[in-house]
């Protein structure tokens, strides 16, 4: 049997282009000798819709597409829908199976519900598990899972229905290393239950999350039979019968650069942008995202805009005019030196007797924000913040200066990835200018600035980062890994008191498992202060206590 796994970038509620989508992927297949195609998880929504799944208008409008897809449909298709419930009293996240015959039924529904990213419990009730269906003498069950454990949990349980092939549909975002997490547990599975096993992730981004759209299928002995192209819109054709393939390992690097660079084009092509602006400052971000920006929507939808104040230097200004230049990107200059003057005089009376502090250094961010909002609203560009994750934890950003933006491309990289991207990027083609991956970080909103004047090194603070979000190790873990207690209590604080501005920052491209809004939620009114409490003492204290 030849199976044909859609590779799909959906818009999310375009329900009559989705439904386009499906039928004409399903003619292609017909047409390149498949036997049955199968779509991911919420294909005909074109991905996860939150709230709008509440209303009961969207959801009937989605029920008469499928009954489009029942009456047009060419080929025999499994996809993602949702359905109401027998009593008509709930929805449910379903897969669908449209025969080519013309007619459809609900062979599936989600089993581990909330297994993901999004909350399935505040929209969708459990409705049964997996009926088993035959197509070309063989026997087949599909699933819906999103984490690498709900698969495992769904392979298991499926395997006991006695199939020959078990169907996963997914709708799971993108995060570092997690394709090889799903090979590594699928391929798993399959040689444990001894079936064999597809897989089908939607494609494309929304809302900041990205689909990586891989495909694979994976026989009952744990070879791979096909394993589809990350991020390409398209078909992958497989004969359950043909050849084992060998496993392949993809370019992390090139991987996550090609995330950020398919996440920033979705972004703007399906909330209806055509051009993007952000301010260059000679800075290692802003020229990282005008690199992303150019390779997702092309230089002549690019502007970049450098305003200079006093502080900023002569190598600044040369090095963001040959970045652009590099990248054949339209500039614009606006000195900000004057409107800050107007403020400061303004400001005096009321400044009277206190000292130059980060009041002053701040007002220069926030100009230069409201410089590019202008630029925004008059022209309708999206404007682009270039904050990355470790100035993003500890505060280093202004609020309504820097911090400012429609979207944040690379609000989810460390410091470290910053560099490394950057460096990715320039054995493309040569653009960002040696001068701006080379130069100590710096703000430049006083004489003689340095990031490392307000913050730890970014190694170290990238370290302590990834020690406290990623791995999640106690206080005493960290100090004994090396890290100066003195240190790590600055980081600690900084991070705790920071959350108001990361609540008010603009969406950005999710790459981690830990990013700041989706993953990381620290409350904004945060009295704790973090101390080393060693396990033995604690359960002491626990015995002590049952004791009385």
């Amino acid at each position: 049997m030849k199976i044909a796994l859609a590779h799909i970038n959906q818009k999310i509620a375009t329900l009559e282009e989705n439904t386009k989508v499906i039928l004409n992927f399903a003619k292609k297949a017909k047409e390149q000798g498949a036997d049955v195609i199968i779509f991911p998880e919420f294909s005909v929504t074109g991905g996860y819709c939150n709230d709008l799944f509440n209303n009961k208008d969207f959801v009937v409008a989605e029920f008469k597409e499928i009954e489009k897809i029942t009456s047009c449909i060419s080929l025999p298709t499994i996809a993602g829908a949702i359905t109401n419930d027998k009593s008509n009293q709930g929805y449910i996240n379903s897969v669908v199976f449209f025969d080519s015959k013309k007619y459809m039924e609900v062979v599936a529904s989600k089993y581990v519900l909330n297994d993901g990213c999004f909350n399935d419990l505040n929209y969708f009730k459990f409705a049964g598990f997996s009926n088993v269906f035959k197509l070309h003498n063989k026997n087949i069950a599909c699933v819906i899972a999103d984490s690498i454990s709900s698969i495992a949990t769904n392979l298991e349980k499926v395997s006991l229905l006695k199939i020959d092939i078990a169907v996963i549909l997914s709708c799971s975002p993108y995060y570092k290393g997690k394709f090889e997490e799903v090979k590594t547990a699928i391929k798993n599975s399959a040689k444990k239950i001894s079936i064999d096993v597809v897989y089908v992730n939607m494609l494309g981004a929304n809302d900041g999350y990205l689909f990586d759209g891989q495909s694979l299928y994976v026989d009952k002995n744990g070879n791979f039979k096909a394993i589809g192209n990350m991020f390409e819109e398209g078909l992958t054709i497989v004969d359950t019968e043909g050849q084992i393939i060998e496993d392949r390992i993809n370019d992390k690097t090139k991987e996550l650069y090609d995330v950020l660079v398919l996440s920033l084009r979705d972004y703007l092509h399906k909330n209806n942008f055509t051009k993007c602006i952000l301010g260059i400052s000679g800075g290692i971000d802003s020229a990282l995202t005008l690199a992303i920006a150019v390779d997702a929507v092309g230089s002549e939808n690019v502007i970049g805009v450098l305003m200079p104040s006093k502080y900023t230097s002569k190598e600044s200004i040369n090095c963001s005019l040959e970045l652009c230049k590099n990248l054949k990107v339209k500039t614009k200059t606006i000195a900000i030196n004057e409107i800050y003057e107007i403020y400061i005089k303004n400001l005096t009376s009321f400044f009277e007797n206190k000292e130059k502090n980060l009041t002053e250094e701040n007002l220069q961010a926030r100009i230069r924000s409201n410089i590019l909002m202008a630029l925004s609203n008059k022209f309708g560009y999206l404007v682009l913040c270039t904050g990355n994750k470790s100035e993003d934890a500890v505060g280093y950003s202004t609020l309504y200066g820097d911090a400012t933006g429609g979207y944040a491309p690379i609000s989810d990289l460390l410091k470290k990835e910053v560099y490394e991207l950057s460096k990715y990027r320039n054995t493309i083609s040569k653009v960002i200018p040696n001068f701006i991956i080379t130069r100590p970080p710096t703000a430049e909103l006083r004489e003689n600035q340095k990031d490392s004047d307000s913050l730890p090194e970014y190694d170290i603070l990238d370290d302590i980062l990834e020690k406290i979000l990623d791995r999640k190790m106690t206080y005493e873990q960290i100090v004994d890994s090396g890290i100066n207690s003195e240190i790590l209590n600055k980081v600690w604080k900084m991070l705790k008191n920071s959350e108001y501005k990361r609540r008010q920052s603009p969406i950005g491209t999710k790459v981690s498992k830990s990013a700041f809004l989706r993953d990381v939620n620290f409350p904004i009114s945060n009295g704790y202060i973090w101390k080393p409490v060693k396990e033995k003492n604690l359960c002491q204290k626990i015995k002590d206590i049952d004791k009385e």
